[in-house]
């Protein structure tokens, strides 16, 4: 049986693209956030890890609960992850900082053949593209 982890993602809709980072040493873009910490909850993790990564804040009056979606982690064949999803809006200009080597702003129009996570391309970006859940602002 796979092993399983757990990570909180923001997902960052501006303009009609989505906010994606991608860790120093992969070729694959995730949503930015990541594992909670012992004894931290969702919220608090993700601030910690939007702080650390983007040089961010996270506005605590546009922060919404989407869901949780499962799927294989990127780049470890043995391991499923489930990214709870929150949608929300930073406080600040991100920036690419500790393990963080590149972001963009993801287009799913124009920028098909990027290559995501499996989560992302199997199922966050279409939800997030094809339904209302997100509103679409800009900072």
């Amino acid at each position: 049986m796979p092993r399983k982890i757990i990570k909180i993602g923001l997902a960052v809709v501006q303009d009609g693209r989505l906010l994606l980072v991608r860790k120093r040493g992969t070729d694959c873009y995730i949503l930015p956030g990541g594992k909670p910490e012992r004894g931290e909850d969702d919220l608090t993790a993700l601030r910690r890890e939007l702080r650390e990564e983007l040089g961010c804040t996270l506005n605590p009056s546009h922060v919404c609960y989407l869901g949780a979606f499962h799927d294989r982690a990127a780049g470890l064949s043995d391991t499923d992850v489930v990214v709870k999803l929150y949608a929300g809006t930073l406080d600040g200009d991100p920036s690419p900082l500790a393990e963080i080597e590149q972001l963009m702003w993801f287009d799913p129009h124009t920028r098909a053949n990027l290559k995501l996570a499996p989560s992302l391309s199997n199922s966050i970006v279409p939800y997030l593209f094809q339904t209302s859940r997100v509103t679409q602002r800009s900072h």
